[in-house]
């Protein structure tokens, strides 16, 4: 379907030419003549009622008047482009900067040639100037999810700024870097434990819930790294929570591994506590990422 052009211009040759000049890419149709003794409201409401994609409007600088059936238009229908043509070419360089603020997308001459003319009425219907126009609905579950990774993007710049803190004023190896990695899989408990002992960590492991709860109390790591799925239903979120939210643990930084790129959004979740997530199967690069990220933890 053709957008739709409407023509407001008084002088019946140029109103002629212009129209010839677009009809064979829009719809044109002709509009009242704007009459500033009338008001603008009047132009607006044949404008609003024709609703047409682009106004092409004589320009009439008395009273602001052609600026002021612009704003009564966009305020009930933002999404109508405006042209205004400068008959008499006497707009000053005040009145076109006053009305391009205002939202016109251009000023035309009426000897205008007809390549240039379709230019700016495209651009005015499909150009950039016309997509920021558009209307954007708000999807409430995007906006929620936009909101919890600035959430943890947000902690974790925070977290970045203490650990240049702390390496700038603790000298090297004050602090044990001590791990508990928990995981029903032998391999992967052996790969992690590899990468993070090549790092100068302190790596304990466990294949039950039961058994890192115990080595979590006693040596007090300062890092857990647990699989997503766990033994009896339960899940490293639970996990957790448990420790992260009983006053018997000492603070720690905690990390999920898991293969369910879909469960990252649930597990990153505010209020679960987990500080990061690792996908399975781990390469090398996203070990790498990981070590960076949980120096975080010694500073938790």
């Amino acid at each position: 379907m053709s957008a739709k052009v409407m023509l407001m211009v008084e002088n019946s040759e140029q109103r002629a030419r212009l129209s010839e000049h677009l009809a064979d890419k829009f719809a044109v149709s002709e509009g009242p003549v704007p009459d500033p003794a009338a008001g603008p409201n009047a132009p607006a409401e044949a404008i609003l009622a024709a609703s047409p994609d682009v106004v092409v409007m004589d320009y009439l600088s008395e009273d602001a008047f052609s600026v002021k059936v612009l704003q009564a238009v966009s305020d009930a229908n933002y999404k109508i482009g405006f042209i205004f043509l400068d008959a008499g070419k006497n707009a000053d360089l005040e009145s076109v900067l006053m009305a391009i603020n205002e939202g016109a997308q251009a000023f035309i001459f009426p000897d205008i040639s007809k390549v240039a003319l379709l230019n700016y009425v495209n651009r005015v219907v499909f150009g950039p100037s016309r997509l920021r126009r558009t209307e954007f609905a708000i999807n409430e579950d995007e906006l929620q999810r936009t909101n919890e990774k600035l959430t943890r993007t947000t902690t974790r710049l925070n977290n970045a700024q203490k650990l240049i803190t702390y390496l700038l004023s603790t000298p090297l190896g004050s602090q044990p870097r001590k791990a508990l990695i928990l995981s029903d899989s032998m391999y992967q408990r052996e790969m992690l434990k590899k990468h993070l002992e090549d790092n100068n960590f302190i790596v304990l492991t466990a294949s039950s819930i039961a058994d890192a709860v115990s080595l979590t109390l006693s040596e007090k790591p300062r890092i857990v790294v647990s699989d997503y799925e766990l033994e009896e239903g339960k899940t490293g979120i639970d996990f957790c929570k448990e420790l992260k939210f009983n006053q018997k643990f000492t603070p720690l930084y905690f990390v999920i591994c898991t293969a369910s790129q879909d469960k990252l959004s649930q597990i990153m979740t505010p209020g679960n506590g987990v500080d990061d997530c690792v996908p399975k199967p781990a390469t090398p690069t996203s070990l790498n990422e990981f070590l960076a990220r949980a120096a975080l933890g010694l500073i938790i």
